[in-house]
């Protein structure tokens, strides 16, 4: 914690000389002792600028163009500080410039009406090296022998220097984050810990697409009332990321009323993330009108701690996604949502209540909708959905299905459009949709093929389903198979309306008394 014993007369003299010197509720660092140049620590100098404004019941610490080499810095109540265009915050590499315990450059505890504000830079001069494979991870185990069997350089990037965020913030509220430019966080760029009344607005964030790892954009973790709007977030691992840890002996909070609006996302793992941290709720989520290009990934939700994840709306997204680099958490798909439990002891969590709506995707990758065994994931609607599959930009292989979705119940589907290129096919494409384990579904005007046109895969495939229907869609040029319908559990199914004149085979079975369960309305 930095407080006034840790600059002793500097700060008391500050503060008594404030009225003196005629600043009011402005401070300017180079008044106190700051020089703007980089060899120079400015941690004190900034620090006790900020102590002062707070005791003078608040205002703005102001920031003029130079480098200024910190360490941590922490807001106090009523306090913002105000980045110049030309003035650089860079992470000081020297560990006395942290106190203890201390792993941000701005760090704030229990504050309230803070804010960084201005068109300045804060610079975390990450670094890091390249070398062999450390341990597994495990979330990606098959994927890491995908890419040993392809033969690719199994080296990768891991963090070294000085380890700490850029921003950490526990239990603040009105917290305002304007138009600044954070990059090369070493970790998290933002973090954001039970706050409360939270707006991002305007900021650009950057961390180098192929190294940065662990150096998220912006992490909301058991905070509520956030809005995030009008940024450009460049980042390695997740841009926009929701998540619930406890900290402390404290049980986690939820997060909630989360809306993320007008951005413009890249990432090498997901853009748009909620979890795999989720060890209380998230819910009433927004993600909407954002660009997403240069993505591993378009959005995702990852629940492994026992969470429920509900409400959550995705919606006016177009995605283009290319794949990276094997040790990143992605395949080049436009959504993948999972329940998972973390460790066989882990509590089981659900998802539920979850819309996507207006989405046009360019995946490379198989996106995946999958419920746990013990238990499906409820309500998932899809409309207005354009998939078009391009191939793979990688030597490890990927991508079969265009969408898979299983251990679902409660699922709607109203005009999705799966294409393939033809320019350059896989040969491992499959289907356009599959439907495994899935109860309570009404699919609406789909259209579609299977990948390979000379392919015995369907265009739909139909496994251990029941209580469902699918109406109104069509089968496009050179489609085998439209429909095709396996599994023992297969049960009370309805095709109605269907314009299957393109395909080969309108319907198929796995066996022939599956006919029996099949309800078919023809036009």
């Amino acid at each position: 914690m930095i407080g006034a014993g840790l600059f002793g007369p500097a700060l008391a003299s500050a503060q008594s000389s404030a009225a003196d010197q005629g600043m009011g509720s402005y401070f300017d660092v180079r008044r106190f002792g700051a020089t703007g140049k980089r060899a120079d620590s400015a941690t004190a100098p900034i620090q006790t600028a900020v102590d002062a404004c707070a005791a003078a019941g608040g205002g703005t610490v102001y920031v003029p163009p130079g480098e200024y080499t910190v360490g941590s810095i922490r807001l106090k109540d009523n306090v913002t500080l105000h980045l110049e265009s030309g003035a650089s915050l860079l992470l000081s590499q020297s560990k006395a410039d942290f106190p203890s315990g201390s792993r941000s450059m701005i760090f704030a505890e229990n504050a309230r009406n803070i804010a960084v504000t201005g068109k300045g830079t804060l610079d975390g001069l990450a670094q890091y090296v390249f070398t062999e494979m450390r341990g597994l991870d495990v979330e990606i185990a098959g994927e890491i022998e995908i890419a040993r069997k392809a033969g690719l350089d199994m080296r990768r990037y891991y963090r070294t220097g000085m380890q700490t965020y850029m921003f950490i913030l526990n239990n603040c509220t009105d917290v305002l984050l304007r138009d600044i430019s954070v990059i090369h966080s070493p970790l998290w760029t933002v973090r954001m810990n039970d706050c409360d009344r939270v707006r991002i607005h305007g900021v650009y964030i950057y961390s180098d697409l192929e190294k940065g790892v662990n150096a998220d954009g912006i992490d909301i973790v058991s905070s509520r009332n956030v809005t995030i709007s009008d940024s450009i977030i460049t980042t390695a691992d997740d841009a926009i990321v929701l998540k619930t840890i406890r900290r402390a002996d404290q049980a986690a909070n939820p997060t909630e009323n989360v809306t993320v609006t007008n951005c413009l996302l890249s990432s090498s793992s997901s853009p748009l993330m909620i979890g795999t941290e989720t060890e209380a709720d998230i819910h009433h989520v927004i993600f909407s009108n954002c660009v997403i290009r240069n993505s591993n990934k378009g959005f995702g939700i990852n629940v492994q701690d026992g969470a429920t994840v509900r409400d959550i709306l995705f919606s006016n997204l177009t995605i283009e996604t290319s794949r990276r680099h094997w040790n990143w958490w992605g395949s080049s798909e436009m959504c993948k949502i999972v329940l998972k439990k973390r460790t066989p002891e882990s509590r089981l969590g659900a998802i539920r209540d979850v819309v996507m709506d207006n989405i046009i995707a360019h995946p490379r990758g198989t996106s995946l909708i999958a419920g746990h065994p013990e238990r499906p994931i409820e309500n998932i609607s899809m409309s207005n959905v354009r998939v078009l599959m391009s191939p793979e930009d990688a030597k490890d292989k990927r991508a079969s299905d265009a969408l898979r979705i299983e251990g679902v119940r409660g699922l709607r589907i109203r005009d999705l459009e799966v294409r393939w290129t033809e320019e350059q096919v896989e040969e491992k494409w499959r289907s356009a949709l599959v439907l495994r384990d899935v109860a309570d579904f009404d699919i609406q005007s789909f259209a579609g093929r299977q990948g390979l046109k000379q392919s015995n895969a369907p265009a739909v495939l139909l496994d251990n389903v029941r209580e469902g229907t699918i109406r109104d869609s069509r089968a496009v040029r050179d489609c085998g198979t439209f429909i095709h319908i396996q599994g023992e559990a297969s049960k009370d199914i309805t095709l109605r309306n269907n314009d299957s004149r393109k395909a080969l085979t309108p319907v198929s079975y796995e066996r022939a008394n599956l006919r029996k369960i099949v309800r078919s309305v023809k036009p």
